[in-house]
């Protein structure tokens, strides 16, 4: 067949014009990578997705959880971050405030203030209502002297040192006096044979307290009523917190109203996050 040179300018042209149109019609596409799956369909057809945003420089959205021990630290972060449909949940039985800071979505993205009772809180409200062996009560006592604001801790030191330093007393009686105080009679037995040395101790009816329910809280005050009781092994002493849970009530409720200016608050327990719907069987 002879050659023709036409025929040939016609196909060089002709594939020349398919390279232009192919061309033409390849756009590049950059998919968000959040909404690249990929996915394995095995014999039952069930579908694995996996997603993509960990290779991300920056994670899709803000979630998790970050604990904070005051208010103060509380509204610091809520100032740092959007709060387009933020909500607190103020729980009193669990000393917890948590702000979910995507409420109307997920609901996993969240700040979290656990309230810590006080080493002084705790040092007189494990005991209350018990009764102690006189040694016991008189160490109780002295470790607790910053928290006692009446009577003066000189008086109580007093009472303290009597306690420590007479520890073979025998308690014969006990009444009340017009000061205010409970007067105990003992007898201190100084031999074998019985003898011993009659004698008195004045105990307040009443101690009131001043302390921080919560730490790095306010203080509060709050009475502590003393308590006695005679038996055939003894004497033993102890108190009673006077109204002790309203005191924490209202301690919780003041540490709420720090955060309410910068957001709102419901009292309960806060629900869990969202979990999305899965058909994996």
């Amino acid at each position: 067949m002879p050659f023709n040179d036409d025929n040939s300018r016609t196909e060089i042209d002709a594939t020349a014009d398919l390279a232009r149109l192919a061309a033409e019609r390849v756009d590049a596409v950059s998919p968000d990578t959040a909404d690249v799956f990929t996915y394995t369909v095995r014999n039952d057809e069930t579908q694995q997705f996996h997603s993509l945003e960990k290779y991300l420089p920056n994670p899709r959205r803000q979630r998790g959880t970050t604990a904070v021990l005051d208010a103060d630290s509380l509204n610091l972060l809520l100032s740092k971050v959007q709060q387009l449909d933020a909500l607190g949940f103020a729980d009193r039985a669990d000393n917890r405030v948590t702000a979910i800071l995507n409420y109307e979505g997920w609901g996993d993205h969240r700040i979290a203030l656990h309230l810590k009772h006080s080493r002084e809180w705790q040092h007189w409200a494990q005991l209350d209502g018990e009764f102690l062996a006189q040694a016991k009560f008189a160490e109780h006592l002295q470790d607790g002297l910053s928290e006692i604001y009446e009577p003066p801790a000189a008086d109580l030191v007093e009472i303290v040192r009597k306690f420590q330093a007479k520890r073979s007393l025998s308690f014969k009686s006990a009444r009340d006096i017009a000061n205010g105080e409970v007067q105990f009679e003992y007898v201190e037995e100084t031999s074998e044979a019985g003898g011993g040395t009659a004698g008195t101790i004045e105990i307040p009816q009443v101690l009131t307290l001043r302390l921080p329910i919560y730490e790095r809280g306010e203080r509060y005050q709050l009475s502590a009523h003393f308590m006695y009781r005679l038996g055939p092994q003894g004497i033993a002493f102890g108190y009673k917190l006077d109204r002790a849970q309203e005191v924490v009530d209202a301690a919780f409720d003041a540490e709420v109203a720090k955060i309410t200016d910068s957001l709102p608050i419901a009292y309960g327990p806060a629900p869990e996050p969202v979990q999305p719907f899965s058909n994996e069987r």
